[in-house]
């Protein structure tokens, strides 16, 4: 193992650490708001702010986020900032790192509101069959949030403009064509005014889809090198991949709210609550999806890796840039410390993309 390769293994080493901290501290933060008198005298002040239930939930989701910012603060802090200055791989200043911080937290504070009290407000006028219809919104909110993403929150940390590149350009137009793909434009944005890493993504749909690239992928990569990585990004949109994403996440989250429906008024008598959509007990709720979600994540990935393997494989037959693919991959690892083979355990967790050593050994298999 090189020194690259151990210095990479030490850097998922701490990330993968401080991702375990990260959770026990909002499971253990969940469990503290909610088994003792702060939940309750949250509700308390909300409600003797206002007598809405609507507006009251707004003030206590705020105030319970606001704590939990602050709770969770150091541990996002050093993993975020610290760490990637730690292995040279942030071009960020501390300054800078709190603004991004503080837009992150308004962004999803104000989705995270509207989101819980529509689901609320389903809850309250939907009383048997609230879980379908609360899976049927949570999945349209998932849609409408991709579509809006790229318009309105990427330009919010990134500045982006049409590609001045002409050839790379051409090519990833060309590309589209390729892949039957009809795109806005090609974008290049200031991705290495936060970081050293380098990346690119296909994103929106209908009108508003653009392919994006990092400026430091731009300038570091070879055209071909480049083209693959946005072969690989089309190659998701050609198999339907976001389709399958959406239809998959509908199948975990009507699973999700039916599991909630028959135990909610169960936990709403243990813990002497008006009844299931009582605010203070949204911590208990809460909780059950974080451990919904922890036992549901590896199948998750398991699909992931699948479909990431798929688009591998259309990118290198539509490209045959199999060399171009293979020391894109190499750069990429070196440039973005991926463990190129990540312990089996770790993979099978963790991994929504397969390895690096895989995805390499993938396009030497295919080669011709």
């Amino acid at each position: 193992m090189n020194e690259g390769q151990k210095r990479a293994k030490a850097y998922w080493r701490y990330k993968h650490t401080l991702s375990l901290l990260g959770l026990v501290a909002s499971v253990s933060y969940l469990i503290i708001i909610q088994f003792t008198v702060v939940s309750s005298h949250l509700k308390i002040i909300a409600t003797s702010i206002s007598s809405n239930f609507y507006i009251a939930f707004s003030i206590y989701l705020l105030t319970v986020s606001l704590i939990y910012h602050i709770v969770i603060l150091p541990l996002n802090l050093y993993e975020s900032f610290i760490l990637e200055h730690k292995f040279s791989l942030s071009n960020q200043n501390l300054l800078n790192w709190v603004k991004d911080d503080l837009k992150k937290l308004a962004i999803s504070v104000i989705f995270f509101i509207i989101l819980v009290e529509t689901l609320y407000a389903i809850g309250k006028n939907f009383k048997g069959s609230w879980w379908f219809v609360s899976s049927i919104v949570w999945i349209i909110f998932s849609i409408i949030f991709t579509k809006l993403f790229p318009i309105f929150i990427i330009p919010i940390f990134y500045k982006y403009n049409i590609l001045s590149n002409s050839q790379v350009r051409n090519r990833t137009l060309h590309l589209a064509k390729a892949f039957n793909i009809k795109v806005m434009d090609v974008f290049e944005i200031d991705f290495s005014k936060n970081t050293k890493k380098a990346n690119a993504a296909l994103v929106g749909w209908g009108d508003t889809m653009r392919v994006i690239l990092a400026d430091n992928l731009i300038r570091e990569f070879t055209t071909e090198e480049i083209e693959v990585v946005v072969a690989h990004e089309m190659a998701h949109y050609k198999l339907h991949h976001i389709w399958k994403l959406v239809s998959i996440g509908a199948i975990f989250t009507v699973i999700f709210f039916f599991i909630l429906s028959r135990i909610a008024q169960d936990i709403a008598v243990r813990m002497a609550a008006s009844d299931p959509f009582d605010m203070s007990i949204f911590p208990a709720c809460y909780l059950l999806f974080i451990l919904y979600g922890i036992i549901t994540i590896p199948a998750q990935n398991g699909i992931l890796r699948k479909l990431e393997k798929d688009a591998d494989i259309l990118a290198l037959k539509i490209t045959n840039l199999k060399y171009a693919f293979i020391s894109l991959m190499e750069k990429l690892a070196k440039k973005n410390m991926s463990d190129e083979n990540p312990n089996a355990l770790i993979e099978f967790l963790l991994y929504d993309h397969p390895p690096i050593a895989k995805r390499i050994a993938l396009a030497k298999k295919n080669q011709s």
